[in-house]
């Protein structure tokens, strides 16, 4: 029994390792498998601008300049590689950097195996560690804020840890407001909850904020209009019952976290069998000193971004949260096997292209623009887009052909993501093309919400001669 002791001592030292060996090749294997999604090409738009131009871009688009800063000049590096794989790249750094931090910081020596196994072939992480956006570089700020931001809970009196948590605080507002203004708010009550309930030091909880407001002086007017804007928003639903509306995000933010967001039939059944064991073991964890910080960062963020965002895009806004919600989950060994099995599965939709539930990220628009720039030629042509809340600038970046009405036009091109479409008056359809097809859960969605229409495929493409 010793040596199977010395042993697995012997074997801890090369955890991180191996989790870094396997998240290198799931992160950069293939970074041009998926098509440019809407948020990708606005990144790709940005970047390549002089950094005063993106500053006012980022800034009148409610988004923090630092992640975009920092791409421009990532893309200049001499590199062969097509930009967007350039920027998916850099995520993927922050992904394994943050790991590191993790290891570091965050894992105690019992659970470092368990939750590398979770962690390194997270679904979740894997689908926006792969992404052209700055969630990764969210991740890795977050460890480290609230990394510090514990060290002035457990001794508020503890100078030390006022100038590292403010300084990382700052660089976090400065990348996306949403992870900082949750981490930082939650520090800040519970540091005034200490103040108020145990005679705890001030100090902490007003030089803290104040340094970090001087830090992030030269943006606090743009933070303010873009909280302004977001309020302004008009709310994302699915549902008219605002109880149902919760209840999904909240069932696909917890199914993301999860098993990710490329399920089949067997993950979504064997997921809602485990279901219960899993709320099970995330009960049993509630003596985690820094729960309740992450709870209260999590009510804080999620408040924040129900408003401003559709219930697909909730696990990208709140990924901050997901490290620590995998380290409340392992506890038992047959739990993380289990979720890593699943995982696995998932992982095998992802790289096929399948079973996502957010079709928005494989849409291939490149595919949709080569066929209709070499179907039209020299002729004058007219693209008209019945495609509710479908962002095609990817499509726009990539034609000549003008959506506005055009007199001239001896092609009609209709891009529609409804499958009910009326064709244009007239003409006659000479060419239907479908692109991405519904999944068997899709289908069965459709099915169990009553879609009066219910199409097969996410997008289609119909040509129209005029003459």
């Amino acid at each position: 029994m010793g040596e199977f002791v010395t042993f697995g001592k012997r074997l801890e030292k090369y955890y991180l390792p191996l989790c870094l060996l396997v998240q290198a090749l799931l992160l950069f294997w293939r970074l041009d498998l998926l098509p440019v999604w809407g948020d990708e090409q606005t990144t790709l738009d940005i970047i390549v601008r002089p950094l005063r131009s993106i500053a006012r871009i980022v800034g009148n688009d409610a988004h923090p300049p630092l992640y975009y800063f920092l791409l421009h000049y990532w893309a200049k590096i001499p590199w062969s590689a097509a930009l967007i794989v350039r920027i998916r790249a850099f995520s993927g750094i922050w992904a394994m950097t943050t790991t590191v931090a993790l290891y570091y910081l965050w894992l105690t020596p019992e659970r470092r195996g368990r939750f590398l196994m979770l962690w390194s072939i997270s679904p979740c992480l894997v689908l926006y560690g792969r992404m052209g956006r700055s969630y990764t570089m969210q991740l890795f700020l977050t460890s480290i804020v609230l990394y510090w931001g514990m060290r002035l809970l457990q001794e508020p009196g503890r100078r030390g840890a006022i100038l590292p948590f403010a300084i990382t605080g700052a660089l976090l507002l400065y990348t996306h407001y949403v992870p900082a203004l949750a981490i930082a708010g939650a520090v800040e009550l519970l540091l005034l909850y200490r103040a108020f309930r145990r005679n705890d030091s001030w100090i902490p909880l007003v030089t803290a904020p104040l340094i970090m407001l001087v830090l992030y002086g030269p943006w606090l007017l743009t933070l303010h209009g873009a909280v302004k804007r977001a309020l302004g928003w008009e709310s994302y639903a699915l549902a008219g019952n605002p109880f149902v509306e919760q209840a999904i995000r909240m069932a696909y933010l917890a199914f993301s976290f999860t098993l990710g967001e490329t399920p089949s039939i067997i993950v979504v059944v064997c997921g809602a069998l485990l279901a219960p064991l899993i709320a099970l073991a995330l009960w049993r964890e509630h003596r985690q000193q820094w729960l309740p910080a992450i709870l209260i960062a999590g009510v804080i963020g999620y408040a924040s971004v129900t408003h401003v965002v559709s219930f697909a895009f909730t696990p990208a806004r709140l990924l901050f949260i997901l490290p620590f919600y995998l380290i409340l989950l392992t506890k038992r060994t047959w739990m993380v096997v289990a979720l890593s099995c699943l995982s696995v599965i998932s992982l095998y939709s992802y790289y096929r292209q399948q079973d996502f539930l957010n079709k928005g990220y494989i849409l291939p628009f490149d595919q949709i623009a080569d066929i209709i720039q070499r179907d039209t030629g020299q002729r004058p042509a007219q693209l008209i887009v019945n495609a509710s809340g479908l962002d095609t600038s990817p499509l726009d970046r990539r034609l000549t052909i003008q959506k506005s009405p055009r007199p001239d036009a001896e092609i009609i091109w209709v891009l529609d993501n409804r499958g009910d479409h009326t064709p244009p008056p007239g003409t006659r359809e000479a060419w239907r093309g479908q692109f991405v097809p519904y999944s068997e859960l899709d289908r069965f969605a459709m099915k169990l919400l009553r879609w009066p229409v219910q199409p097969t495929h996410v997008l289609a493409l119909t040509k129209y001669p005029l003459n």
